[in-house]
């Protein structure tokens, strides 16, 4: 069961309140996946102790594979690291050139559950991949952002105390072969494609990320502020 978190303040202004819904936005660049899972889990407790605001960290990760709680084999040995972790899903792989966005927000002082979180971050990427003329849709079964019959972007959250983490990696200029170690989310790994892969050529991994960050503003209601997670973890 989850329990309810008591409204969240910031340097004692509560986050929803009449100075606007913000978001604190961490760009990260290329990390290690354990630096950045310990990170989350920092912002977390922030988020649940009402620290900080509703914040969305963007990276890509050095190559690792992960596995969520829906994962029942053992783990295998792999030739990059391997971690078993919080969200829902199976096992998915993790490079860089591929988008990760994780968003840690209170669902509900936003009025938001779990499905309608999943179902707005789907909203956003379609957008985002939309404005490189990429065509997609989000499904919930299976879950993630599908074109056509090519999957390619993958969701999987992890609830704490009404505060979410882990979040949604989208495929976009990655090597699409580091897949071949695992069944992504159960699935053969052939079913995984990425923007380059679709269009033909790279695009611009910044432009992308803007893309994003405007339209989740939008989905979502925030209002954005930069910060660095050093800042963060000062509060």
């Amino acid at each position: 069961m989850l329990d309810v978190a008591d409204g969240v303040r910031n340097g004692g202004v509560k986050a929803g309140g009449s100075d606007g819904r913000r978001c604190n936005i961490l760009r990260l660049g290329t990390t290690d996946y354990g630096e950045c899972l310990s990170l989350q889990r920092k912002l977390l407790l922030l988020r649940q102790t009402s620290s900080i605001y509703d914040s969305l960290l963007l990276t890509q990760h050095h190559p690792v594979v992960t596995f969520g709680r829906n994962y029942t084999g053992e783990l295998p040995d792999l030739p990059v690291p391997v971690f078993s972790i919080e969200r829902g899903g199976e096992g998915t792989y993790h490079c860089p050139g591929q988008f990760v966005a994780y968003p840690i927000i209170n669902l509900a002082d936003n009025g938001l559950g779990v499905r309608t979180l999943v179902k707005k971050l789907q909203a956003v990427a379609v957008a985002s991949l939309r404005s490189f003329g990429i065509e997609s849709e989000g499904r919930l079964e299976p879950v993630g952002i599908w074109t056509g019959n090519m999957k390619i972007g993958s969701i999987g959250i992890a609830v704490k105390r009404w505060v979410t983490f882990h979040g949604i990696a989208i495929n976009i200029n990655n090597d699409l072969d580091g897949f071949n170690m695992i069944k992504p989310c159960g699935l053969d790994s052939s079913v995984m494609t990425s923007a380059a892969r679709i269009l033909g050529h790279t695009i611009s991994f910044g432009e992308f990320e803007e893309s994003f960050i405007s339209n989740f503003m939008r989905e979502f209601g925030f209002t954005p502020t930069e910060r660095s997670s050093a800042e963060l973890l000062r509060q």
